[in-house]
């Protein structure tokens, strides 16, 4: 089955309570739109990356035997873990909310916490300190070697680029940002803290900075922010509880805790996708038994797959401040 997005499953129902559920999710999570899912049978998905290629490759002379050898792959394995929850509703409330939304309303606001923790854990998630979730991607992407040279985006193996080496490190430069960009096969989404982006229109209006920044909207009427002509996306809405990709990380100079993260990634089959055992389940239990509560009951055995190598850049060591060239 080829992959597919949530927002492409959500059209393939005609009950409008399912569909409207299944569509709050990526609603939520703006990046989540953009995910394919691949089908992972029994939880489990395994693919090859190359390891080596063939070294025999050569010309050769007429009647000269070519010479024989062959590729070096890597297997490795994803799993699926189940993101669950019921969404429950007391029957008193809708009865006061009479022709009201009231079952709607508070399934929304469930749902916007479970599509928060999900976009939590695509960054953060770690498999090998909390078992019941996958790995996201700040410790799928590491650097390779030691010092500076293994995280100026000159070591393509290396899937950190520091936008800034200094204790504390520094504003978003352009120019890192590109490398980042550059360090990515087919990058199509770029992953940032909201600040961030809203700071991107300043530098266009600067002489000094400038970048390739676009504003438009799609189809739908939707604001989509691009660099470069890749999407900008700033994982879910602005809220006063908790935020997405926050300064709080250690640069890679040290120094306080102040910076931040963006991720350049390429989604896509062969890039970064998510897995699925089956599509995302939504199921109106109605009134259950204790005969005061309406359940919804959501569930998504789902999990992430890096299959590409160079499918994400982690840039690193950006501070909250008017971005530079």
């Amino acid at each position: 089955m080829p992959a597919y997005t949530l927002l492409e499953y959500a059209k393939t129902f005609t009950d409008p309570k399912v569909r409207s559920v299944i569509e709050l999710f990526p609603a939520a999570v703006d990046f989540w739109a953009a995910l394919p899912y691949k089908t992972a049978p029994g939880g489990r998905y395994g693919y090859m990356r190359e390891g080596g290629l063939p070294t025999n490759m050569a010309f050769r002379a007429i009647n000269e035997a070519p010479s024989s050898g062959t590729g070096v792959p890597n297997d490795f394995t994803e799993m699926c873990f189940p993101l669950a929850g019921n969404l429950d509703v007391d029957r008193v409330l809708i009865n006061r909310d009479k022709g009201g939304n009231a079952r709607a309303m508070r399934e929304n606001m469930e749902i916007k916490a479970k599509a928060k923790k999900w976009a939590d854990t695509f960054i953060g998630g770690d498999n090998a300190t909390e078992p019941r979730e996958f790995t996201g991607l700040k410790q799928r992407l590491r650097a390779v070697g030691a010092g500076a040279s293994s995280v100026d985006g000159t070591n393509y193996d290396s899937r950190i680029v520091a936008n800034s080496t200094a204790s504390g490190g520094g504003a978003l430069s352009l120019a890192m940002l590109d490398l980042a960009i550059g360090n990515t096969n087919e990058p199509n989404a770029i992953i940032m803290p909201r600040m961030l982006r809203e700071r991107m229109p300043a530098a266009v209006r600067d002489a000094a900075v400038g970048g390739l920044y676009t504003n438009d909207k799609e189809d739908m009427g939707h604001r989509v922010e691009r660099y470069r002509g890749i999407p900008l996306y700033v994982g879910y809405e602005l809220t006063k509880f908790n935020t997405f990709l926050p300064f709080n990380e250690v640069a890679f100079g040290g120094g306080a805790a102040v910076t931040a993260s963006i991720y350049v990634v390429s989604f896509g089959e062969m890039g970064l996708c998510g897995l699925e055992t089956s599509p995302m389940e939504v199921k109106d239990l109605g009134l259950i038994n204790d005969g005061a509560t309406y359940r919804t009951n959501v569930e998504h055995d789902n999990g992430l797959c890096l299959e590409g190598e160079y499918a994400a850049t982690r840039l690193t060591s950006i501070t909250n401040a008017a971005i530079v060239k």
